[in-house]
């Protein structure tokens, strides 16, 4: 997984994801794990609604080859440039529930009640995405 993250052109950093846009203006993400014994990656499609980008469904999944730990992944991921495409992200699973709204700059979730929270959650329900907490 590396040589992705080097050698592929419009790949950003995303606290612990790396997202890249395809020449077709799709994008994808990839993030890492750690298993027992082993270092594993999985990604999937993001999708932007609005100003939020929602990680969708696992579509892929591996054991990684190319980096030990954690850490190692970290140090790459830092060398990217910081996704800034939106100023939100979420996990959607089940393909129309999400998870956690958080804030793409520091990774922190959004309360329930801040107007930065209602309007993220109302660009979601415009597309029929419900957030399962709020």
């Amino acid at each position: 997984m590396r040589k992705l993250l080097v050698d592929k052109d419009n790949v950003f950093q995303l606290q612990e994801h790396a997202v890249w846009q395809n020449e077709d203006g799709s994008n994808d993400y990839m993030a890492w794990d750690t298993k027992p014994d082993k270092l594993s990656w999985y990604g999937g499609k993001a999708v932007i609604i609005e100003d939020v980008l929602c990680l969708t469904a696992i579509a892929s999944e591996g054991e990684e080859e190319n980096f030990k730990s954690v850490q190692e992944v970290e140090l790459e991921l830092n060398k990217l440039p910081k996704w800034d495409k939106t100023k939100y992200y979420c996990v959607v699973i089940a393909g129309s529930e999400a998870t956690l709204i958080k804030y793409c700059e520091t990774g922190k979730p959004l309360e329930s009640g801040e107007a930065d929270f209602n309007a993220a959650k109302e660009m979601l329900q415009k597309e029929g995405v419900r957030l399962l907490s709020g």
